[in-house]
């Protein structure tokens, strides 16, 4: 599925829309694993309580969690384009990735939460940024 270099096969090297496709893939898989691990953090740490303060906090930090979370998913994902994908594949491609992947969890978020601009914009943000950092040092970090 990923190529190393050219000369590993006779097929020519894929083209750099494939890679936004591997990459949004690649940020999505990592993303539910960990959205699931802080999920079930955040459960137990919004159990029930009367103090209002304890509560708002509670719900900032998980809010922040999911943020941090779907940040590492996109670095990650943003990485294996930078580092594996062809020459004329990388920072541009992972942004794109990222965009992908996070309209795909925008509309995720919307559909199960109903329309929160906040979030959403948290979300349109984050990850494209985030997966272009990721290009940036997996493309440093390519075979020569």
């Amino acid at each position: 599925m990923l190529q190393n270099t050219p000369d590993d096969s006779d097929e020519p090297p894929r083209p750099a829309w494939q890679w936004v496709g591997f990459g949004a893939l690649a940020i999505v898989a990592l993303w539910v694993p960990l959205s699931a691990l802080v999920g079930a953090v955040a459960a137990r740490s919004l159990a029930p309580t009367s103090d209002e303060a304890a509560l708002a906090r509670a719900a900032f930090l998980t809010s922040a969690a999911y943020l941090a979370e779907l940040a590492l998913g996109a670095v990650a994902g943003g990485y294996l384009i930078g580092k594996w994908g062809p020459a004329g594949v990388g920072v541009r491609q992972a942004a794109l990735a990222g965009l992908a992947a996070a309209t795909v969890l925008a509309v995720g978020t919307c559909a199960s939460l109903g329309p929160t601009a906040g979030g959403v914009l948290a979300i349109l943000l984050v990850s494209p940024a985030m997966a272009a950092l990721g290009g940036r040092m997996g493309a440093r970090r390519r075979p020569a």
